[in-house]
């Protein structure tokens, strides 16, 4: 009996390794999304708290010099969170973009998988059926045998 061999082989491999490194490029674009929601945290709490400390100089009415300073600073603020909200929407969206080649991907390869599980079950059944020839072929000689005359 012959063993079953899958020429498509070398494609399903090739799949396999697209596979795995969309996978690692989506975790990577994960990652960065989540980096970039944490720096989008620390933006927030350092403009609440600049914010608290404006609140409290302006009940002691410090300089206005320094709390106009304050305010530029939470303008800064402002526009580097702003800046982090575009950036963690960009790398969302490539995220997104990479989850959905991942996907096809899968597709793909289970698409690739059937075809060889289906052709090796073929196979399979190719192979039991010329099995099963030789056992009537030897059945048939040897009942003939029995009989006295061979049978070709």
């Amino acid at each position: 009996m012959s063993s079953f061999k899958f020429r498509l082989q070398p494609v399903l491999d090739l799949r396999e390794q697209e596979k795995e490194a969309l996978q690692q490029r989506y975790h990577q674009a994960k990652e960065g999304c989540r980096k970039r929601r944490e720096d989008l945290q620390r933006l927030k709490e350092t403009k609440k708290a600049c914010l608290y400390e404006l609140e409290v100089e302006e009940k002691k009415r410090i300089n206005p010099r320094e709390r106009e300073m304050q305010w530029v600073y939470v303008g800064l603020i402002n526009s580097e969170m702003d800046e982090v909200k575009e950036d963690i929407n960009r790398l969302e969206k490539i995220a997104r973009d990479r989850f959905r080649e991942l996907v096809e991907k899968l597709r793909e390869e289970k698409t690739l998988e059937k075809l060889k599980e289906n052709l090796a079950q073929a196979h399979k059944l190719e192979q039991e059926r010329v099995n099963q020839k030789k056992i009537d072929e030897m059945g048939q000689q040897f009942f003939h045998l029995k009989r006295g005359r061979v049978f070709k």
